[in-house]
């Protein structure tokens, strides 16, 4: 694989380019030969959005579960409770609908085993409350979702398929 700067090409991907999205980052594409990646995620939460008519995908790697207002002003997709109108405003800026969005998620893992359930420190189990409810206070749905566990996961986003692709680090690839 070679990296160039975020933008990696593998003889895996064929003539498509991969996008790494980092933590608390977010992206948006309608280059049908682009393949959105959030690569390690652990605690953290994967988004992966995309509306089949425009053809138009969008990727965050979202951190922690709340940000203040100048956090979320400053980086909106590192937090659950901004991202989610962040991603769909970009979206709708290249030609997205709302309404059409088609979002999976993936990630909030428990990966620090000793911490107790529902402890404040299981960001996983934070992350993934907090990503819901923000999901219900904007009235979008989750079409499907890969979470929780001990494992972390890497995710994909093909933008030319819409098809979004998720792997633990001991499990074959999946399509969510």
């Amino acid at each position: 694989m070679f990296l160039q700067g975020r933008y990696m090409t593998s003889p895996v991907l064929k003539d498509e380019v991969m996008v790494a999205i980092g933590l608390g980052e977010m992206h948006v594409s309608t280059d049908t030969n682009t393949v959105l990646a959030c690569l390690g995620l652990g605690s953290c939460i994967g988004v992966s959005a995309y509306d089949p008519t425009a053809r138009v995908g969008a990727m965050a790697h979202i951190v922690l579960p709340q940000g203040g207002e100048l956090d979320c002003q400053r980086n909106p997709a590192k937090f659950a409770n901004s991202a989610l109108p962040y991603m769909v405003s970009e979206m709708e800026k290249k030609g997205a609908m709302k309404r059409r969005i088609i979002i999976k998620i993936a990630g909030g893992a428990k990966i620090i085993s000793n911490v107790p359930a529902k402890s404040i420190l299981d960001i996983g189990d934070r992350n993934i409350t907090a990503i819901k409810i923000a999901f219900a206070e904007h009235q979008l749905t989750i079409h499907a979702e890969d979470l929780m566990g001990k494992l972390g996961r890497s995710m994909w986003l093909h933008i030319e398929t819409g098809v979004t692709r998720v792997r633990t680090t001991t499990s074959p690839v999946i399509e969510l």
